[in-house]
Formats: C-alpha cells, sequence, structure tokens
C-alpha cells in the first residue's frame, strides 16, 4: 500500500492525466451510445400471424388458420403487432397482457399497455417495438420480449403525433421527448410539445421538426426544435407555423409571429424580418404575400421582394399576380416580379407537362397554349384540365365531360358526368351518374371495361373492378388481367359459368364444380368465400367446405374477406375484427 501511494506521489501529474483521458475517453463513449440510440429504424410489420376476434360484443385472438387462441371472453383486445404473440385485454377494466397460450404475461408490472400512434399513415395505429408499464405508479417502456427499455420514471408515456417511435413523456409536470429506444430527443422542459406535420413519401415524417411552447402570465409561447433535434427558436414568440409544401423537402420554412410582428425563418436563418402584420406563403407559386400598414405586397422564397408593399389588395393565380392600387386599377407582375402590360389571358394555368399550359380568357373560358405561348387550341371550352401525355379532360356548354387532345380530336365522347384519372394510374374512369355506370379507358384511350353498379378498388399492383355478379382486373396501364395474372400463387382460380361460380386449376380444369351464385379469390390465408342464396360460406383451398352458408353480410362495395369460419369486419381507423355472429 505504502508503494502505491509513493507511486502516485512521485507521478501525481501522470496519474491525473491518465484519470482526465479515462474521463474523457468514458464520455466519449457515453455520447457515442446516446448517438446510437437516437439513430432508429421504424419497425416494419412483413407478416400478420394474430387477429382480433369479436363474439356477441366479448372479444378474442385467431391465428392465420381460423384457430381461437384466446376466447373472446374479453371486453377489448388489443393487437400492438400482429407478429407478436403479445395481445392487450380488457378484463372489468383492468388491462393484461396474454401470449399465444393464453398465459398470463408481464405480471410484475401493476399494468401494461399498447401504445396508440395517432396521424400517421398506418393500419396499424399502435407503436410496433415496445409496450408501456406501469410500477409503483410511475411509467416507463418495455419491449415485447420483455426487456426494460426505460425505468418507470414518468408520470405520463404517449405516443407523439405524427411521429412513429416517438414518445412524449411527462416528468415534473414538464414534457420532452424520447424515442423506442428509449433515448432523450427533446429535454423535458415544454408544457406542451406538437410534431410540425411534415411529411414526405420518401422520409414520411423523419424530417418534421416539433413545436415546443411553455405557459406564461400572457399566455402560451412557442419555440421550434428542428428534425436533428435542435433548437432553432427559443420560447417566445405568439406563435408558430411551420410551411409544409415547400421547394425543397430538406428546407425548413417557419412564419412566426412575436409582439404582433411576422417573420419567417428558413433553415434557422430569418429570411423575412419580423416587420408584418400578417404573412401568408402561396404553395403554389412559393412565395410570400405580406401585410405592412393595411397594404400587401410579394416576397419570394429567397426573400426578395418582387411586387412592392404598396397595394390595398392582391390576387395569385398560377402565372401571374393581380395587384390592386385601387377598386379599379391594377398592375399585373409575373412570378419574377416583372410588370406585364399586353396580358392575353385572364389566367394562365401550368400542368405537369412543360410543353403545355391551359389558359382562361376574360369571360372564363379555356384553350391551351404551348411553351413557346402560341396558341394550340382557341379559348372556347366552359373546362379543361390536364391528364397526362397529349389528352386533357374538356367540357362544353352543356357540361358533360370527354378527353381531347391539344389538337382537338375528341378521344372520349363528351357525353360523362364524372370523368377522372384514378390516382397513380393511367386509367380513365368515367361514369354516367343516372345509368349508375361506370367507363374505364386505357392510357391509349381505348374503352376496355364497363361496369354498372360497380366499385373500383386500387391495390398495390392491379386495379379490381368489383359488381355484385362479376370482378375484373386491371393494370395500371388499363390492360384486361387474367386471374391467374394477378394471383400467381393460387392454385385454384374463381371461375363462371352459365351464370354460376365454381374454381379451376391454372390450366382452366374445374376443380370445384358450378354451384355457387358467387364467390371471392382465395386470400393469403388459404380461404375463398362461396354465395348461395345471398348468403356467404367458406371454402379452403383444398376445396372443403369450412362454413356452409350462413352469413347474411351487407357490403355492397367488396366481396366479404374470411379466415377460418369468421369474416372480416371493418370499425374505423384501419382497425378491424374477425366474426362469426
Amino acid at each position: 500500500m505504502e508503494n502505491i501511494l509513493e507511486f502516485v506521489k512521485n507521478n501525481k501529474v501522470k496519474v491525473l492525466v491518465s484519470i482526465a483521458i479515462l474521463i474523457l475517453i468514458i464520455i466519449g463513449i457515453c455520447k457515442l451510445v446516446e448517438l446510437k440510440n437516437k439513430e432508429y429504424t421504424l419497425t416494419e410489420v412483413s407478416e400478420y400471424n394474430y387477429f382480433v376476434l369479436n363474439k356477441d360484443s366479448k372479444y378474442g385472438v385467431i391465428d392465420v388458420t381460423g384457430k381461437v387462441i384466446v376466447e373472446p371472453i374479453y371486453d377489448n383486445v388489443k393487437i400492438p403487432n400482429p407478429e407478436k404473440a403479445v395481445f392487450i385485454c380488457t378484463e372489468e377494466d383492468k388491462l393484461i397482457a396474454l401470449n399465444n397460450l393464453n398465459e398470463k404475461i408481464f405480471t410484475e408490472y401493476e399494468e401494461i399497455d399498447a401504445i396508440v400512434v395517432n396521424g400517421i399513415i398506418t393500419n396499424l395505429p399502435y407503436e410496433k417495438a415496445v409496450l408501456k408499464y406501469k410500477k409503483n405508479g410511475k411509467y416507463g417502456i418495455v419491449n415485447f420480449e420483455g426487456k426494460e427499455i426505460t425505468k418507470p420514471i414518468y408520470e405520463e408515456i404517449k405516443g407523439l403525433e405524427n411521429k412513429e417511435s416517438e414518445l412524449l413523456v411527462k416528468l415534473n409536470e414538464k414534457y420532452g421527448v424520447i424515442n423506442a429506444k428509449g433515448a432523450k430527443l427533446i429535454k423535458l422542459e415544454y408544457d406542451n410539445i406538437v410534431a410540425d406535420g411534415f411529411y414526405t413519401d420518401k422520409t414520411n415524417y423523419g424530417l418534421s421538426g416539433y413545436i415546443v411552447s411553455n405557459k406564461t402570465t400572457e399566455g402560451y409561447r412557442y419555440g421550434y426544435i428542428n428534425c436533428e433535434h435542435k433548437k432553432v427558436l427559443n420560447v417566445e414568440y405568439n406563435n408558430v407555423e411551420r410551411i409544409l409544401d415547400t421547394k425543397n423537402e430538406k428546407d425548413t420554412y417557419l412564419i412566426a409571429s412575436k409582439n404582433g410582428k411576422y417573420g419567417v425563418i428558413k433553415n434557422n436563418k430569418v429570411l423575412i424580418n419580423y416587420a408584418y402584420q400578417g404573412i401568408e406563403y402561396d404553395n403554389n407559386n412559393s412565395i410570400f404575400e405580406i401585410e405592412k400598414n393595411d397594404k400587401y405586397g410579394i416576397i419570394d422564397y429567397t426573400g426578395k421582394t418582387i411586387v412592392p408593399i404598396e397595394y390595398i389588395g392582391i390576387e395569385i393565380d398560377e402565372f401571374y399576380i393581380q395587384a390592386y392600387k385601387d377598386d379599379e386599377e391594377k398592375v399585373i407582375y409575373n412570378m419574377s416580379g416583372e410588370r406585364i402590360t399586353d396580358l392575353k389571358y385572364a389566367s394562365i394555368l401550368k400542368t405537369q407537362n412543360e410543353n403545355y399550359q391551359i389558359t382562361i380568357n376574360e369571360q372564363g373560358l379555356y384553350g391551351i397554349i404551348n411553351a413557346q405561348n402560341e396558341e394550340l387550341l382557341e379559348n372556347k371550352y366552359n373546362y379543361i384540365e390536364y391528364l397526362f401525355e397529349d389528352y386533357f379532360i374538356a367540357s362544353k356548354e352543356n357540361g358533360k365531360l370527354g378527353v381531347i387532345n391539344s389538337k382537338e380530336e375528341v378521344k372520349v365522347e363528351l357525353k360523362y358526368d364524372v370523368l377522372q384519372k384514378i390516382d397513380n394510374t393511367n386509367v380513365i374512369e368515367a361514369k354516367i351518374l343516372k345509368e349508375k355506370a361506370s367507363d374505364l379507358y386505357s392510357v391509349n384511350m381505348e374503352l376496355v371495361y364497363s361496369v354498372k353498379d360497380g366499385f373500383i378498388h386500387k391495390e398495390d399492383e392491379y386495379l379490381k373492378i368489383y359488381s355484385q355478379e362479376h370482378d375484373k382486373y386491371l393494370d395500371f396501364n388499363g390492360k384486361i388481367l387474367e386471374t391467374k395474372e394477378v394471383f400467381t400463387n393460387n392454385n385454384l382460380l374463381a371461375s363462371k359459368k352459365d351464370n354460376k361460380w365454381g374454381f379451376v386449376d391454372r390450366s382452366g380444369n374445374v376443380v370445384i364444380e358450378y354451384k355457387y351464385d358467387k364467390v371471392t379469390e382465395f386470400n393469403q390465408y388459404g380461404y375463398a368465400g362461396i354465395r348461395s342464396n345471398n348468403k356467404w360460406g367458406v371454402i379452403d383451398s383444398k376445396g372443403n367446405v369450412v362454413q356452409v352458408p350462413i352469413y347474411e353480410i351487407i357490403q355492397t362495395n367488396s366481396d366479404p374477406e374470411f379466415l377460418g369460419k369468421f369474416y372480416k369486419v371493418y370499425y374505423g381507423y384501419g382497425e378491424y375484427y374477425y366474426t362469426d355472429n
């Protein structure tokens, strides 16, 4: 011992340096772990293994074969992640968790519950990686395998709206945000926190930030934290709003007000000073309409003033800004701020195709010009809307709709009450309402299918046209598909002959005779519906009758779906259960 003390005494500086280095290494490791925990990948569900069962207003669980795993004896059942055998059941206002052996799990806690997620695009409204538990009157989170992610230290835990896998937590009456790994994203120092709602197809809500607020004697004051969890605005503003539609999804524009003055922040820097009575953003043209001393002007998205603040009113369309000096005199500007003196059209509308622009004259009639402003179609239509390629929806005096091209050749007769392109396809749906009829046109404007009292469902890779008597399938360009092209994994396919339905194999050989009024295709679980005398039953993929037709299912816009002897019922917010009631 004396030797150690002597060594430390003689090498005091070296020892202190070594301790300092060790502390720095530990701090560095802790920061690396913290950063790693902040990097979080959303949990995806690829297989649905378990489903909620409803019988006589009581709930249980079935598996993919239709086997009852948990008897329907509970007041409610939640399945947060259908891949996992964790079921949250309500029994006389008490929450319990069961597994697929009907055993109670997580019994060491006072309470265990799923965490609801709101405001995201999903058919699973729960956190899919963690549950919240209660112990000694406080809350923490635990994963589905039972590993505690956080200690029970929080007064409250709930899902953060518009932010999957991020949780709003409360401690000492203040809110913060953690992720499903338990990493602290926002400090617990606010009276309220909401996600700003920014959304993109590529990143979902990954680029959205947070509007934070605290209550003061003068009301709430607001601040902003960006998607990297860095504070952009201190909590001192009367209002903070993010612009949700911008040219570049990586740019963050905020409109904020303080002491009655509005300004704009772009990517943490002031773009427009806090000097205005009001600021409104026009997302079609990426410009700001500003108000100061009851006068109006325009500032573009770079912060440049393109229309001076000297007008009593401003109107904006897709190409022009009309600024009014008084009730009669107006000045026309283009979107670059140049004054226009020889305006031929009252308005010009951009299209997704840079070769075409739609014009509207002073009489409200529509025409078409090209990119060089040359007239392709004179202004004589009551309405024109761009579709794709060289096709336009058009309407004349009688209000009926059809399709023309830029040469005014009629491709679809102008006779329909409703005409629209089905989202993310090149298929046109045209309706005559009085006849309850729909015609479907292909990418080449050829009539490919007509249906009465039908409904169109867009699936991941095809369109299904449903009617009470027949189903049809189209690809996204309007080509009619055979059922074997759609259901590539099915060995049996629905077939109709002499107004009766049965099933054939992939070579067309009859396997189940034509004796039903209607059938469904076999689903991924190996079950199909069969209808006789207006009642539905179920068969399996071997042709065995699982349930004789007894269900009087009133469903006008699609065929029912089955799992074992049970059929699916949707009850809102993307949630559903199976039942045999």
